[in-house]
């Protein structure tokens, strides 16, 4: 793990109890998925890039909150180029059983601050198996809805 994944000393960017169990249940499982060709654990795609949020992890949770976004347990644990594992996996959708979701996945910098990815796909609740296997999966559009919403909201970002 990187050092950049550490808590603050004073836990006010500590992760949430739903990123703990999944950084530690996910991998065994992607040990047993993978001979059979299945994941549990993947590399995020740079592409999905939104952008990096000058606020704390806490912040920008609760900022996603506020937008309609939903904490996401089931989604694979995604590691950043770098090594860094994902700090919160958080999706939007119309309604339950919409068909797309917009998926997004947060990465703590160490500097107070978070890097967001995203992208649109199918909901694994109304289309489970065209979600698993990123049938349809819309790098573009996601990244442009979410800097659109970032900046609707008046949520500064900047890309690097």
């Amino acid at each position: 793990m990187a050092t950049t994944d550490r808590p603050t000393p004073d836990g006010t960017d500590a992760i949430d109890l739903t990123t703990r169990v999944r950084r530690r249940l996910l991998p065994a499982l992607h040990r047993l998925k993978e001979p059979l060709g299945g994941y549990a654990i993947c590399r995020q795609h740079p592409a999905e890039y939104v952008g990096t949020v000058k606020r704390t992890l806490a912040a920008v949770r609760s900022m996603l909150a506020e937008l309609a976004f939903e904490s996401e347990p089931i989604a694979s644990l995604k590691v950043h180029d770098d090594g860094r594992r994902s700090a919160g996996s958080w999706v939007r959708r119309e309604s339950p059983l919409a068909r797309w979701q917009l998926h997004v996945t947060l990465f703590r910098t160490g500097e107070g601050t978070v890097e967001v990815f995203a992208h649109r796909e199918h909901s694994w609740l109304r289309h489970p198996y065209k979600h698993y296997t990123q049938d349809g999966w819309d790098i573009q559009g996601g990244v442009d809805r979410m800097r659109s919403l970032l900046s609707a909201h008046g949520v500064p970002f900047w890309v690097e």
